[in-house]
C-alpha cells in the first residue's frame, strides 16, 4: 500500500515497520534538542528524511518524513492551527501564497502545511512573511508531456465546461465541508527538473520533480507504483493530489 513513507522509498505497512524505522532513526540520526523535547533527523539519502519526535522524557511520540529539495516559496504565515490529535512537536500552519511585505494575510491563495521540525522555530510572532520549502506528497498524479495534450485532457474532461491553466492551485484541505482542514492540495505545474532518487537505507528508489506552479516552486515525491511506466521528464505538465510538508528557511 502507497503512503507518505513509501513516498520517500521507506519500507512502511504496519506498525511493526513504523517502530524498526523509528528505532533505526533514532540510533542513526541526528538530535536537535527543542523546548518541548527533541526531534532526531534521519537523512536516508537524495533529500528523503525521516524526523523522530521525543518529548522531555526522551520518549518516542511520533514521526514524520520530509523531503528537503530546490523549491521555493514566499508565503504569508497568518497563523497557526492546533489539530486535535497534535502533540507538542506537531504544527500545522494557515500560510498565503505570494504575500507581499507588509501585507502577510492576503495572496494569491491561502491553504495549509505541515511541519516536521515546528518547536526548532520556538515561539513566533504572527502573521509574518517567510520563505518556505514545500514538499508535496503525490496521493494521485497525471503527467502530460506537452501543453496540448493537457489542454486536449482538460477539454474532454470538462464537456465544454471550464478548462484550467498549466499553472494553478486548490487548497483541498481548506474546501472540505464539515471536517478538519487538512494540509492537501490539488495543483498542476510544469516541470523545471526530475528524476529518480534511491532511498540509502531501503535500497528502493522513488520519483521526485520540481514544479512550477501557481505560487512559487514545490518539490513533489511520488511512490514508483504511482508513477509507473511513465518517467516524469523535465517540460511535462504535472498534475495531481497531494499531502504538503514545510520547513521554514532563511534566504540568503
Amino acid at each position: 500500500m502507497i503512503n507518505h513513507m513509501t513516498t520517500l522509498g521507506f519500507d512502511m505497512q504496519g506498525e511493526e515497520d513504523f517502530l524498526k524505522l523509528a528505532d533505526y532513526a533514532y540510533k542513526n540520526g541526528t538530535p536537535i534538542q527543542t523546548p518541548q523535547g527533541a526531534y532526531v533527523r534521519l537523512q536516508a539519502g537524495g533529500g528523503a528524511e525521516l524526523w523522530l519526535q521525543l518529548d522531555r522524557e526522551q520518549v518516542a511520540i511520533g514521526m514524520h518524513p520530509h523531503f528537503t529539495g530546490a523549491g521555493l516559496m514566499q508565503v504569508g504565515i497568518e497563523g497557526e492551527l492546533r489539530r486535535e490529535e497534535a502533540n507538542e512537536l506537531d504544527g500545522t500552519f494557515y500560510a498565503w501564497a505570494g504575500a507581499e511585505a507588509g501585507r502577510p494575510g492576503e495572496g494569491l491563495y491561502a491553504f495549509l502545511f505541515d511541519l516536521p521540525d515546528r518547536d526548532v522555530y520556538g515561539a513566533l510572532t504572527t502573521p509574518m512573511i517567510r520563505s518556505v520549502q514545500l514538499s508535496a506528497f503525490a496521493h494521485e498524479l497525471t503527467v502530460f508531456s506537452n501543453e496540448a495534450d493537457y489542454y486536449s485532457y482538460q477539454l474532454e474532461r470538462s464537456a465544454g465546461g471550464l478548462v484550467l491553466q498549466t499553472e494553478t492551485f486548490t487548497s483541498t484541505g481548506l474546501d472540505d465541508q464539515g471536517g478538519e482542514p487538512g494540509s492537501t492540495a490539488a495543483f498542476t505545474g510544469r516541470v523545471l527538473r526530475a528524476g529518480w532518487i534511491k532511498n540509502e537505507m531501503s535500497g528502493t528508489y522513488f520519483h521526485w520533480a520540481l514544479v512550477r506552479t501557481l505560487g512559487g516552486d514545490i518539490d513533489v515525491v511520488a511512490d514508483e507504483r504511482l508513477v509507473g511506466g511513465r518517467e516524469i521528464h523535465e517540460g511535462d505538465i504535472l498534475s495531481g493530489s497531494f499531502w504538503l510538508s514545510g520547513r521554514l528557511v532563511e534566504q540568503t
